[in-house]
C-alpha cells in the first residue's frame, strides 16, 4: 500500500500540475493522493491549489457539483463532499481530454502531440462577440460591434450605439411608420433598447424586426432566433411579439422567446409578470416560472409546462445550462454560439446535464461535455464531430 505524500512533497505536486510541468509519474502520484478524499491535508492543499487556478478557465467555471451529480448518481451509496468533484474533475479533465496539461506534458517531454488535441489547439473556435447588422427603412445596412460608438438620426428617432448596445429615443412625431431590422449572426449577439424603453437582449443567429416609433394602440415587433425581452408596460399600447407558431403578448412582464427554424419548438418562458400566448386558434396565460411550447409543426396546440427559469434564460447571462438536454439541442446551442458546422459520426441517445461558461474555446466546452457524457468530439477549423 502506497503512503500517502508529505505536505510538502502534495504542494511540489499541485504547483508541478498548475504549471503543466508534471512529468506522467508525477501526475499518477498526485491522482492516487487526490483519490484519498478523506484526508483534510488533501483537502486544504486542494483548496489553496484550486484557487490558483487561471480566472475564466472553463475547469473553474464549470458547476461541478451539479454536472458530475449526473455522472455519479448510479452509485448513490457513496457519499462525496462538498466540492470534491471539482478537484478530481480537474485531474480527469487534464488526464484524459487533451487540455493545456497534455500540451505542456508533451512540449516539454518533446512528445507528438495526439492528432484530436492538435486539431482543437491549431484550429480552435473563438466564443460569440457583440456583433450585428442593422437594416435600416432605406435597405442600407450599418455593421455594429462591440467597438463601435455612433449616433445615427432617423426622421425624428436618434439611434445610439454604445459597444454592444442600440438605443432608440423618439424625439417628435412622425405619420409615417418606418422598420429597422436587427440581425445577428452565428456567433454574435447584441443588447437593443426599443423607442419605448423596452430592452431586448439578442441571441446569436436572431433578427428582430420593429418600428423606428411606436404609434397606434399596439407595439408589435417580429422575432426569429431567440431574445429575451424586459417590456416597459403601457396599459393603452399593448406589446406583442409575433413568430412564425406564437404570438406574445404582454401584460407587464419579462420573458424569453426561443423561436429558431432549427428547434423542434417555439418557446417562451416567463421570468416575471404575465404573458398571453396565442397560436391564432387558442390562448394561454402564463405565470412566472411556466413556459409555452408549440410543436414545430403547429399541431399539438399550445402546451404550458413547469420549467427551470434559470436553464431559459442562461444564454443572456453568458452560460450554457443543461439540465437532462439532448446533445443534439446542446450541439445546435454550441454550433450558433462559435459558429461551428456540427456533424455526427453515430447516431446517439445522451442528455447531459451541467453548465458552462460562454467565454471559452469551444475545445474546452467540448471537454466538458466528454466529461459528462462520455462522448468524443473531433474539431478541425469551423467543423465538429460528435462520436461515442
Amino acid at each position: 500500500m502506497s503512503m500517502q505524500p508529505s505536505a510538502e512533497r502534495m504542494r511540489y505536486l499541485l504547483h508541478r500540475y498548475l504549471d503543466g510541468s508534471c512529468t506522467r509519474e508525477e501526475l499518477e502520484e498526485l491522482y492516487a493522493a487526490m483519490a484519498r478524499e478523506e484526508d483534510e491535508q488533501v483537502h486544504r492543499l486542494l483548496d489553496e491549489a484550486f484557487a490558483e487556478l487561471r480566472p475564466g478557465s472553463a475547469v473553474q467555471d464549470v458547476d461541478w457539483d451539479h454536472m458530475f451529480n449526473r455522472i455519479v448518481k448510479s452509485s448513490p451509496a457513496k457519499t462525496r463532499k462538498t466540492g470534491w468533484w471539482k478537484y478530481a474533475a480537474a485531474a480527469v479533465l487534464l488526464l484524459l481530454a487533451g487540455a493545456g496539461f497534455m500540451y505542456h506534458y508533451m512540449r516539454h517531454n518533446n512528445a507528438q502531440l495526439p492528432v484530436q488535441t492538435a486539431q482543437a489547439l491549431v484550429h480552435d473556435a473563438a466564443p460569440g462577440t457583440n456583433k450585428a447588422v442593422l437594416t435600416l427603412a432605406d435597405g442600407s445596412t450599418v455593421a455594429l460591434d462591440s467597438a463601435g460608438s455612433r449616433t445615427m438620426q432617423q426622421g425624428s428617432t436618434a439611434i445610439q450605439q454604445q459597444g454592444g448596445a442600440l438605443q432608440y429615443n423618439v424625439h417628435g412625431n412622425e405619420a409615417a411608420v418606418s422598420y429597422n431590422t436587427l440581425t445577428t449572426p452565428r456567433g454574435g449577439q447584441f443588447q437593443l433598447t426599443l423607442p419605448d424603453g423596452t430592452k431586448v437582449w439578442l441571441n446569436a443567429a436572431s433578427s428582430l424586426k420593429f418600428p423606428v416609433a411606436f404609434r397606434g394602440p399596439l407595439r408589435e415587433v417580429t422575432l426569429t432566433g431567440e431574445a429575451y425581452f424586459e417590456v416597459t408596460h403601457n396599459a393603452r399600447q399593448r406589446f406583442i411579439v409575433h413568430t412564425a407558431r406564437m404570438d406574445i403578448t404582454d401584460l407587464g412582464t419579462r420573458f424569453n422567446v426561443m423561436a429558431y427554424y432549427d428547434e423542434t419548438a417555439v418557446k417562451t418562458t416567463l421570468v416575471e409578470g404575465a404573458v398571453n400566448i396565442s397560436d391564432g386558434k387558442k390562448n394561454a396565460l402564463l405565470k412566472p416560472g411556466q413556459q409555452a411550447v408549440i410543436d414545430k409543426n403547429g399541431n399539438s396546440g399550445i402546451k404550458v409546462q413547469a420549467v427551470d427559469v434559470e436553464e431559459a434564460i442562461a444564454w443572456k447571462n453568458g452560460e450554457f445550462y443543461f439540465n437532462h438536454t439532448s446533445i443534439y439541442e446542446i450541439m445546435r446551442q454550441v454550433s450558433r454560439w462559435y459558429d461551428v458546422e456540427v456533424t455526427y459520426q453515430d447516431s446517439l441517445d445522451a442528455y447531459l446535464s451541467g453548465n458552462i461558461r460562454k467565454n471559452v474555446n469551444v475545445s474546452e466546452v467540448f471537454k466538458m461535455l466528454e466529461l459528462a457524457g462520455g462522448l468524443h468530439f473531433r474539431v478541425d477549423d469551423k467543423k465538429a464531430t460528435v462520436m461515442k
